[in-house]
């Protein structure tokens, strides 16, 4: 199916996020302007539990910071000290949602570069689908920090 560029234990050592908050289980794809991340969606989601119990959908704003914490990689991965840094959203727009996520998909997100890097703002574009279909989609601006609280990660 798909081979993994980063598996989980990559991602946790890149991403600040942990479970069950990390939102992206893989990346299968990443070059200089763009990354492929996947999630698995199954009925053990916590925010199940609460979003619409009789017919559980993954909240929009997870799936709009999904594709963040994709994109974070995809920054991240342009450090040579990945641990020491942070994204911050700053603006999410023309966020639009097509379809549910419910229990049993999986989302291919993609996220690509909109322009260079500028004084620690990056602009990107987010594309969540499931199977061919698109589900949602949105554009981020971040803001890429270095952390006030640095442990010894040399």
């Amino acid at each position: 199916m798909y081979k993994n560029i980063l598996d989980i234990n990559n991602i946790m050592d890149i991403l600040p996020h942990k479970p069950p908050f990390l939102l992206v289980d893989k990346i299968i794809e990443i070059s200089d302007y763009y990354i492929t991340g996947i999630k698995n969606i199954t009925i053990n989601e916590y925010f199940f539990i609460g979003h619409f119990p009789n017919e559980p959908i993954m909240p929009g704003v997870l799936q709009i910071e999904a594709l963040a914490q994709v994109g974070a990689i995809l920054i991240l991965s342009k450090f040579k000290n990945p641990k020491i840094y942070s994204t911050y959203f700053l603006r999410i727009n023309k966020a639009k949602f097509k379809r549910k996520i419910i229990p049993g998909d999986v989302i291919i997100l993609k996220v690509y570069f909109l322009d260079k890097m500028k004084r620690d703002v990056v602009s990107m574009k987010g594309l969540g689908y499931v199977g061919k279909e698109l589900a949602f989609e949105a554009e981020i601006i971040a803001k890429i920090t270095k952390n006030n609280f640095i442990q010894n990660y040399s």
